[in-house]
């Protein structure tokens, strides 16, 4: 079957006018193997030019090429009274209605939207030339001036070819919604997939924080016992044990209470994931002043000078926001001891959607490169030796401030000290806090 339709197209000439190349080679060899003869154009003029010494039965023209585009190549065409009857299809990207409006106005016979179908576009010449001989014998042409888009067209073109363009139009926006509708239902099937995946993740995250609460709960019954039956040895048989002995019942004791310190701090940190926000204004700059206080009351060490610039309100949970600074300031505190001016720097920066604050020290510093080891939980730049702690509390603050919608992060250098900043949206933003 295919093959006498193959030899009922032998001699058949279709005329290409396409600057790329590429694409009129893959025409070309689609409708050859069809059994049409086909030639092709660089562009319009060439076209025109080829069709003038040798008529084609069709002509396939790109609307975008240099020298002569695909609406002049059909509108000279038209204009000529060897060529008019020469069915045009016009290959375009149809975007808006000027381009139906250009179709008109040049006479074109048919539309194909880019990247058309093979399938269509064989569909679309076999009807053009169906139609061919009966529109020789009914020649009414029509001349009227349209408004399309805010522009006057003037057309004068058969009253089959203009239904011939308007149903091929109507057929390409058919296509056209069918191709939405069906990336509509691709879309929805994976927002489907993404909420399935974020439920399932949700689970995930709860069941790990029990089972970190519980853990963590649970670790604490044999690590009293050891903290306690150790000091029991140290107060109450020291004279029992030699100079060996006692040192290591020391470690053990000091290593009881730093265990006792990480457990404390993963407990802390589970909680930060269960515990729901309860939000309201936050005066931000009297709340630093509520935890510098707090801290200078129990600082060891030399005091810092404290430098806080203006601090405009948040919103948020203020309960939450206080371990943020508590955190972020004790912090700065322990960095900059050593240092024989510590200073600790608290400014903010205002934007259209959201505030910056950041704290600041001349402290010891990192190494850029590790930034992002700041954050893990337990995650430490420098040894308990040298400073102490247990690497939980920059981890309680990126989970806070991510929870209330905003985004953390640190800059330092080696011995030049450090500084870090969160952002929050603005007051008014508070519905993207959950």
């Amino acid at each position: 079957m295919a093959s006498d339709r193959a030899r009922e197209r032998n001699g058949v000439e279709i005329l290409i006018a396409e600057d790329s190349a590429t694409q009129a080679e893959q025409l070309k060899y689609l409708l050859e193997q069809e059994g049409y003869t086909v030639r092709a154009a660089a562009n319009g003029r060439l076209a025109l030019a080829a069709a003038r010494k040798h008529k084609p039965m069709l002509i396939v023209s790109d609307v975008v090429m240099p020298e002569m585009d695909g609406y002049a190549l059909c509108k000279a065409v038209k204009a000529d009274p060897q060529l008019r009857d020469v069915p045009v299809i016009i290959l375009t990207t149809l975007s808006s209605i000027q381009d139906i409006a250009m179709g008109l106005e040049c006479g074109a016979d048919n539309f194909l939207r880019k990247p058309y179908d093979p399938k269509g576009l064989l569909a679309r010449i076999d009807n053009l030339l169906s139609n061919w001989e009966l529109r020789q014998n009914n020649k009414m042409r029509m001349g009227l001036e349209i408004y399309l888009g805010g522009k006057k067209h003037f057309i004068t073109s058969e009253r089959e070819q203009i239904l011939d363009l308007l149903i091929s139009s109507y057929e390409q926006a058919v296509q056209v919604n069918e191709e939405l509708k069906l990336r509509e239902a691709e879309v929805r099937v994976l927002n489907a997939d993404l909420e399935r995946r974020a439920a399932e993740l949700e689970a995930a995250n709860r069941e790990l924080e029990s089972f970190s609460y519980s853990v963590s709960h649970d670790l604490r019954a044999p690590l009293r016992a050891i903290n306690g039956y150790s000091k029991i040895l140290q107060e109450d048989h020291s004279a029992a044990l030699n100079e060996d002995g006692r040192q290591l019942l020391h470690t053990v004791r000091e290593n009881t209470l730093r265990m006792g310190q990480l457990i404390d701090d993963l407990l802390e940190f589970s909680r930060m994931g269960r515990k729901a926000i309860a939000a309201s204004e936050i005066d931000m700059a009297s709340l630093v002043q509520e935890v510098m206080k707090e801290l200078q009351a129990t600082h060891a060490g030399k005091s810092p000078r404290w430098l806080v610039g203006p601090l405009p309100p948040a919103w948020g949970d203020r309960s939450l926001m206080r371990q943020v600074w508590f955190n972020l300031l004790s912090n700065a505190m322990k960095y900059s001891s050593a240092q024989d001016d510590p200073i600790i720097d608290v400014s903010s920066d205002t934007g259209d959607a959201e505030i910056v604050y950041t704290v600041r020290d001349n402290g010891a510093g990192f190494d850029m490169r590790y930034a992002e080891k700041l954050f893990g939980v337990f995650q430490r730049l420098h040894s308990t030796e040298e400073f102490p702690g247990t690497g939980v509390g920059l981890a309680i603050v990126r989970r806070v401030i991510v929870r209330h919608g905003g985004r953390v992060w640190a800059e330092g250098k080696v011995n030049q000290g450090a500084s870090f900043s969160f952002t929050l949206p603005q007051p008014q933003m508070e519905s993207e806090i959950s």
